[in-house]
């Protein structure tokens, strides 16, 4: 601490002139290794300071270009080399996950319906996909030219125009066609696939089984199984997309859902009413007390409609 004193006094009687160089040299008891400075004034010989300049302003000045040397961060070529590589792997890397969710995000289509909602979609192929109530299906539309695919939840019809393979995905299996017009259902873990014209394939999963069937065919999946293929008229095929509901053998609860999809309503409905009944029949989405009569009637039930609520309950059960 005292040394640097001292040092400061020899300095700043060589810059009034006081002493010259040399002697600042021996009165500061520094070698010329020690610093800049004493390296630039070991070169020089000594100098004297400018004439424009008062002494002041030269010692000023002097202070000034010795912070600014100090305050110089000098970082390693070896170092700055390895940042810039990190820095552009973090650039790659992000622009990396942003272009692939931004292309995860627009290449597929999704459309989805509501309640009491029926849409009609057309395809990029121009094939035609009618989409029941409570339904949604999903497609890339930049690769439907390399590859007809599409999943399916809920139910739908396909008017398939005549191309390359056409697939429809289900949780429960797959359906294959090259062209033709055929009806896809997948609700309550039971798939069922109607073809109306041409040949469809349908392939059950996880078993791998498939089936192929023709028109009035109608084949039922259950658990990995095919559990049915049955003969029905045509012209019940697909006749949802009218607003008219043909049951064949059908649990009376998933006739009730259907009803909740097509009129947006809610069942509150008794036990006893239900237990494992089947419905055959039919019903349509145009009036509700009317839908409500042609299922209860047949199958000894009674109903009241409160608002955006149905109560079913049995004809022995007296409505309050």
């Amino acid at each position: 601490m005292h040394q640097n004193q001292n040092t400061n006094q020899h300095e700043s009687k060589w810059l009034n002139g006081e002493i010259s160089s040399e002697e600042f040299l021996q009165k500061a008891h520094l070698n010329v290794s020690d610093s800049l400075l004493l390296k630039s004034l070991s070169k020089t010989g000594g100098f004297d300071v400018p004439s424009n300049n008062t002494k002041a302003q030269a010692w000023a000045e002097l202070e000034k270009k010795i912070t600014a040397k100090k305050s110089k961060k000098v970082v390693p070529l070896y170092r700055s080399y390895w940042v810039g590589i990190a820095a552009s792997l973090i650039l790659a890397i992000g622009a990396f996950f942003i272009f692939k969710q931004s292309s995860t995000s627009t290449n597929q289509t999704i459309i989805a319906t509501s309640l009491a909602e029926v849409q009609t979609v057309y395809l990029p192929d121009s094939s035609i996909v009618y989409l029941n109530a409570g339904s949604k299906i999903s497609f890339s539309e930049r690769q439907w030219q390399q590859e007809r695919t599409l999943e399916l939840s809920g139910e739908a019809f396909f008017e398939v125009k005549k191309g390359s393979d056409f697939t429809v995905e289900t949780q429960l299996g797959n359906v294959a066609v090259l062209g033709t017009s055929f009806n896809v259902k997948e609700r309550n873990n039971i798939l069922e696939v109607t073809c109306k014209t041409g040949e469809v394939k349908v392939t059950i999963k996880p078993s791998g089984k498939f089936e192929i069937i023709t028109p009035g065919s109608k084949l039922t999946a259950k658990e990995g199984q095919i559990e049915e293929v049955l003969t029905i008229p045509l012209s019940y095929i697909g006749n949802w997309r009218m607003g008219d509901f043909y049951f064949e053998s059908i649990l009376l609860k998933n006739v009730f859902e259907e009803l909740e999809r097509q009129y947006d309503i809610k069942f509150d409905v008794d036990a006893n009413a239900l237990q494992d009944r089947t419905y055959t029949g039919y019903f349509n989405n145009k009036n509700l007390n009317e839908a409500l009569q042609l299922v209860c009637n047949p199958m000894g039930l009674t109903y009241k409609i409160e608002e955006k609520k149905v109560k079913i309950m049995s004809r022995n059960v007296q409505t309050p």
